[in-house]
C-alpha cells in the first residue's frame, strides 16, 4: 500500500454574480404581486423568480395583504416640508475686553467678555480658598 500523499491543487472559481439592485415596489406592484400568487397551482416561490423577488419578502407581502396592512407597512416617499429662511445681517456687539490676572506661581486667571463684578469676585474668592 502506497502512503504517499500528494498535494492536489484545486482552483475555485468565483463566481462574478452581480447582487440585483433594491427596488421600492409601489402598493399596486405589492397588490398585484400578491394577487398573482393567490391563482389555484401558482407557485408563490415561482412567482417571487419572475419578479426578482425573494420568496420569503413575497410571503410577508401575502401575510400583510391577508392582515389588511399592507398598505400601513409600505414605505411611502415622504413629502420633504421646507422651512422658510429668513438671511439677516449678523447682530453687532460691542467689543468686550479681557481681564487676565497671574500669580507668581504661574496661575493665571482669564475672564474675558461681559463679567458682573459678584461672578469676578466669586471666581476670585473660590480660587483664594484653594490656595
Amino acid at each position: 500500500m502506497d502512503t504517499d500523499t500528494q498535494a492536489i491543487s484545486v482552483a475555485v472559481k468565483r463566481s462574478a454574480r452581480k447582487e440585483p439592485e433594491r427596488r421600492m415596489r409601489t402598493i399596486e406592484e405589492k397588490t398585484q404581486i400578491v394577487k398573482e400568487t393567490f391563482a389555484p397551482g401558482v407557485s408563490v416561490a415561482e412567482v417571487a423568480r419572475r419578479h426578482g423577488l425573494n420568496a420569503n419578502l413575497l410571503f410577508t407581502w401575502r401575510r400583510q395583504y391577508q392582515q389588511g396592512v399592507l398598505e400601513t407597512r409600505t414605505r411611502a416617499p415622504r413629502a420633504v416640508k421646507l422651512l422658510p429662511v429668513k438671511v439677516e445681517e449678523p447682530v453687532r456687539r460691542p467689543a468686550t475686553g479681557t481681564i487676565e490676572i497671574e500669580w507668581p506661581d504661574k496661575v493665571r486667571v482669564r475672564v474675558a467678555g461681559d463679567v458682573s463684578a459678584e461672578q469676578l469676585s466669586a471666581v476670585l474668592s473660590a480660587l483664594a480658598q484653594s490656595r
